[in-house]
């Protein structure tokens, strides 16, 4: 069994790869474990999880996992990635392989959030809330963007995140990212998410073909 630590940036994404990406990736014989980046401290003290990802916080993971697993892979958003060295998200991921240099290492930057993948079935939307108002747009903001998810971009105001957040505020629902993040991607299921968000497809391939 090939033991994989996820560097993840908050719960959201370790509800993900636990519920979801775990239980396809041991069927590669391929253990998985999230481990939610922290911050130094908050002001009582405490370990604060999750948020404002950089370079630094992640050089400072990545050394403390690497010895303890046979690969160590990462599973951040680009939208939320602070003082990033570049606006593609490729560069980025060769910038943070070049901090390490070391095989074990697989970085992944989410495009542009998880939120993405939620955008890999719109009819999903339509089942839930028994309206077909979110689902019609949803539709037309992939249209937009070619209908290729992990385009549809990250400005405050338009990543996934926000849009989503818009759209069921139009429903009179307020979207929890943990809530609803696991639970969604969940019931719309990996085959269908690999399909739409090919990036993401390409680095969960990486990660069954690692024995």
């Amino acid at each position: 069994m090939i033991r994989v630590a996820i560097s993840v940036e908050g719960q959201t994404e370790s509800e993900f790869v636990n519920k979801v990406l775990l239980p396809h990736l041991m069927e590669y014989n391929v253990s998985i474990n999230p481990v939610i980046v922290t911050t130094s401290k908050d002001r009582c003290g405490r370990k604060n999880p999750g948020g404002c990802i950089n370079i630094d916080r992640i050089k400072n993971e990545i050394i403390r996992l690497l010895p303890h697993f046979d690969y160590v892979t990462t599973f951040y958003d680009f939208y939320g990635f602070s003082k990033r060295p570049t606006d593609d998200v490729d560069e980025l991921e060769e910038i943070l392989f070049k901090c390490f240099n070391d095989r074990k290492f697989i970085p992944y930057i989410q495009k542009y959030e998880f939120e993405t993948l939620l955008f890999s079935k719109p009819e999903y939307f339509e089942e839930y809330f028994k309206n077909d108002k979110i689902a019609n747009e949803m539709e037309k903001i992939i249209a937009s963007f070619q209908d290729d998810i992990e385009k549809i971009n990250d400005s405050p105001q338009t990543a996934p995140s926000k849009r989503i957040e818009k759209l069921f505020n139009e429903m009179g629902e307020s979207y929890d990212k943990v809530f609803y993040g696991e639970a969604i991607a969940s019931d719309i299921g990996l085959n269908t998410i690999r399909k739409k968000a090919l990036r993401f497809n390409q680095w969960l391939n990486q990660l069954e073909h690692l024995i």
